[in-house]
């Protein structure tokens, strides 16, 4: 979203608000969200700062996202709080070599579009659940648990230490061998009687 400064240029403090509502197109290709439910809002302010203009705002969108334990499908509405200062003309001295490059003002305009989808896409969660509780899918046959029960054993051990667990039943099955032939016998006379 490109932005027309040209009502503050030359006058230091001075600032107006926008709220403008446009496509998010943007996240049509992320994993996470199933499907963009409303336009994305986005309410902001900019100012004069003298060396600069500074915009800060907020932005709302509605979204489907994905359950990360059962993949069902929840809406949810996604806010963030967005503040960037665009700079008249570049610093003279870069103290920090490893901070980003510094957004510029182009002519009379500022171009707020990728501080805007960078903003949004932070926000979206890593991990959603549609219920606190929800029980996910069965990880052997894949059954929504919480909508039907299958026959699947319950998974008693990670599946990354089953190589340990046949060794740890290999070694138990060996020493009961071991411990039948060395005491086996209730035959076997221990004492010898004195005549």
């Amino acid at each position: 979203m490109r932005l027309n400064i040209s009502s503050l240029v030359g006058r230091n403090g001075a600032s107006f608000h926008i709220e403008k509502e446009f496509p998010a197109d943007f996240l049509r290709e992320i994993p996470e969200v199933s499907k963009v439910l409303s336009p994305l809002i986005a309410k902001l302010k900019v100012t004069n700062t003298g060396e600069g203009y500074l915009v800060t705002g907020e932005l709302a969108l509605k979204l489907a996202l994905h359950c990360s334990r059962c993949l069902k499908p929840l809406e949810t509405t996604l806010q963030t709080s967005i503040e960037e200062e665009y700079l008249n003309h570049p610093p003279e001295s870069d103290e920090d070599p490893l901070w980003d490059e510094q957004p510029l003002v182009e002519g009379n305009e500022i171009d707020t579009t990728s501080l805007i989808e960078e903003s949004i896409l932070v926000s979206i969660p890593m991990k959603t659940v549609c219920q606190e509780d929800c029980p996910g899918l069965c990880p052997g046959c894949g059954a929504v648990l919480a909508e039907e029960t299958c026959d699947c054993p319950d998974p008693t051990i990670d599946i990354r230490l089953a190589p340990l667990s046949k060794l740890l039943q290999q070694a138990s099955e060996t020493t009961t061998a071991e411990r039948r032939k060395d005491h086996g016998s209730s035959k076997e006379k221990t004492f010898k009687s004195k005549s």
